[in-house]
């Protein structure tokens, strides 16, 4: 009877230990991703995936960007952007440019500072929160 108990029991620990698997990766999302203007303050956040040459400054680089964007387009900030294209074909073989040019214009100036920084272990995006000084 001890011999039949500590086999099933033996079993029992066998089946349970191939039955775990590692918790699945959550990605938890501070609140002023999808709220920057909170607790009274003015701000805005910037977002970035992985850049071509995979490096995390240049990555940080544009998510800064685009917040300083956004702070700017909340001031009433004019944003005018012109965009070119020209395709040439030859002998089958074509080239594609294209040119983006952006011009910025305002009547003050913006000072902010970050505020915070997340990185989504999931995707690797980065989320930059900047706040108005």
């Amino acid at each position: 009877m001890i011999k039949l108990l500590s086999s099933l029991l033996m079993v029992l620990f066998i089946f349970a230990g191939c039955n775990s698997q590692p918790a699945p990766k959550t990605s938890t999302t501070p609140s002023w991703i999808l709220n920057p203007n909170q607790s009274g303050k003015n701000g805005a956040v910037g977002s970035s995936m992985r850049t071509y040459d995979q490096k995390t400054s240049t990555q940080r680089k544009l998510a800064i960007t685009r917040a300083l964007d956004e702070l700017s387009l909340q001031r009433g900030v004019k944003v005018e952007m012109s965009l070119t294209k020209q395709e040439s074909y030859k002998n089958g073989s074509g080239s594609t440019q294209m040119n983006v040019g952006a011009n910025y214009q305002t009547k003050g100036t913006i000072t902010a500072h970050i505020e915070a920084v997340h990185e989504d272990k999931i995707s690797g995006e980065l989320f930059i929160w900047m706040v108005m000084d």
